[in-house]
């Protein structure tokens, strides 16, 4: 069984982690050629978009799965009504935003460029109205059309963005290229800049990926089979999951709008160059996810369910472990080849960042035991517990004269660690009891890794000397968890 989890997994991965190895080449593509004021622009444009997204989606995916897993109703049904219920959200935002866009864009201080929310609104309204099929399709264990899909889309984002940016200018030198090519160009670049060029070929790529799933609507989608009562069923348990990725989307994002808004362009540039290379981790948890949630979920009737989500999170505590430890022991080789060097100002909050980012999958993962037992209004009172904290630390940052950005990087550590450790204490009352054979173990890694890192950063040793210790590291940890490791395997 674990075998078959793992192999699904990995085609998952390949289809999750190719399009996000791509978006790091571009990064630094972007970070060449962009200014820092210019790539702030980008990113924070992607931030404001992320809260939006955390909204429209209400939790959708989560409750699609929860729902499959009980069985009370066919699977045709759940899918078609959750996925009406899906568009017809998103649809109301897409008119609503587009008929507000004059002052949306006055209130965000983007009056020169309206393009740019015209085209975000496009994206978001694709992207969200593909959450659903997309989960229909891991739910079907169709990781390889999962994989194709993604490819596909990155692919043809890659393709515009290396046309706008690059291969225009030669293209004009070359008497038998057709004009059509130049055509294109000139046409996108009459109405935006080169940000727009990012964003447009963004835009492009989401369309493609519409398209590629429009099959699933027109075979799976039923509007006879909607149900009303169903309906109100998944919104109540989609909801308070929703207001907990709003949340996430909080603690994530705040810090790259204030430090635009209250430091400069130029340093949010560099803190959010800084901050994606620690977004390692996210690629991490996403993969290991993408596999693990739909087996969560079908697993949950089980009776020895709860000794499978046990093994399964220890064993992703101790991998999410090793990858920080090779992440952040190479950073400063890694950085080079990520990011420009006029970039290299936030470095420093990499570190700090990856373990907040790796706190936020061990939560991600615990949660499903709030989740299986349809109580997700505890992970909405628990993810408010960490944008408090997030909030307290970043009123703290603009309050400060004269603050560091490693304020608010602090606060993203201070955050997740936070919501692990209350989910963690709330659960030993109720349900994690059984988790408590393994929690020194998990301690003692989590102090060993960071020391370590700590170590590494702190000490300008040669380079052979921390190849060395991580290494020995690696070693340690397989001689300690040999056991344990290979009998998932079996």
């Amino acid at each position: 069984m674990y075998k078959k989890l793992l192999i699904q997994t990995i085609i998952y991965s390949i289809g999750f982690l190719f399009p996000k190895i791509m978006n790091y080449a571009f990064l630094k593509f972007f970070t060449k050629y962009l200014k820092r004021e210019e790539f702030s622009l980008y990113t924070d444009m992607y931030a404001l978009s992320f809260l939006v997204i955390g909204f429209l989606s209400f939790g959708l995916e989560n409750t699609y799965f929860r729902f499959l897993s009980k069985k009370n109703h066919k699977k045709e049904v759940i899918f078609s009504t959750i996925v009406i219920i899906q568009f017809f959200i998103t649809s109301l935002f897409l008119i609503l935003s587009i008929n507000s866009i004059k002052y949306l864009i006055s209130i965000a201080g983007y009056k020169n460029h309206p393009e740019y929310f015209f085209m975000f609104f496009l994206i978001i309204f694709f992207d969200t109205i593909c959450i659903l099929p997309m989960a229909w399709i891991r739910a079907n264990e169709m990781a390889l059309r999962y994989t194709i899909i993604n490819v596909i889309n990155i692919l043809v984002q890659s393709i515009f963005i290396t046309y706008m940016f690059s291969f225009y200018t030669s293209l004009k030198m070359i008497p038998f290229i057709p004009k059509f090519y130049s055509y294109i160009f000139e046409w996108i670049n009459s109405f935006t800049d080169k940000i727009g060029y990012i964003f447009f070929a963004n835009m492009i790529a989401s369309l493609s990926n519409f398209i590629l799933i429009i099959p699933i609507f027109l075979r799976k989608v039923n509007i006879k089979k909607f149900n009303k009562i169903l309906a109100k069923e998944m919104l109540t348990y989609g909801i308070p999951i929703m207001l907990g990725t709003i949340a996430f989307s909080i603690n994530e994002n705040l810090d790259k709008i204030l430090i635009k808004r209250w430091l400069s362009d130029e340093i949010n540039g560099s803190y959010s160059a800084c901050y994606k290379i620690a977004s390692f981790m996210s690629l991490y948890i996403r993969a290991f996810r993408l596999g693990i949630e739909p087996f969560f979920f079908k697993k949950s009737e089980d009776d020895d369910a709860k000794y499978y989500y046990e093994e399964i999170i220890y064993l992703f505590i101790i991998l999410g472990l090793i990858f920080y430890v090779l992440i952040c022991g190479n950073i400063t080789i890694i950085i080079d080849f990520l990011i420009d060097k006029k970039y290299h100002m936030a470095i420093s909050i990499i570190p700090i960042v990856m373990m907040g980012n790796l706190f936020l999958g061990i939560y991600t993962n615990l949660s499903i035991f709030y989740k299986i037992i349809d109580k997700p209004i505890i992970g909405t009172y628990i993810s408010l517990i960490g944008v408090s904290i997030t909030i307290l630390f970043n009123i703290a940052f603009i309050s400060i004269p004269n603050s560091s950005f490693m304020i608010p990087a602090w606060g993203t550590i201070t955050s997740y660690g936070s919501m692990v450790l209350v989910l963690y204490f709330w659960g030993k009352k109720n349900f994690l009891k059984f988790y408590n054979t393994k929690k020194w173990n998990i301690i003692l890694h989590l102090l060993f890794a960071f020391l370590l890192v700590l170590y590494i950063i702190n000490n300008k040793n040669r380079i052979e000397i921390h190849f060395f210790l991580q290494f020995l590291y690696i070693i340690i940890v397989f001689l300690f968890e040999k056991d344990n490791f290979f009998s998932k395997l079996k």
